[in-house]
């Protein structure tokens, strides 16, 4: 795959968009296993089943509980709902 990292999808309303930073994924727990783009995207798959304004917060929560400590980098998310 190129640099290219355009995706095009349908979107429908109601359908969320998620954006964050690796200040999310690259956080590690007390034995050391780093969350990763795959649990990030379990944790938001399961805070996307709450109303839209609990959604952000559940992820940060979800997140601060998987990791070990305070944050080392920044942490940007990005919620859109479609209408």
């Amino acid at each position: 795959m190129g640099a290219d990292a355009t995706l095009y999808t349908e979107i429908e309303p109601g359908d969320r968009i998620v954006l964050y930073t690796d200040g999310l994924t690259d956080v590690f727990d007390s034995r050391g296993e780093m969350l990763k783009v795959g649990r990030i995207t379990e944790l938001i798959r399961e805070a996307a089943l709450l109303p839209f304004d609990e959604m952000k917060q559940s992820i940060l929560d979800r997140v601060a509980a998987w990791r070990d400590g305070p944050p080392v980098d920044d942490e940007s998310l990005v919620l859109v709902e479609a209408r």
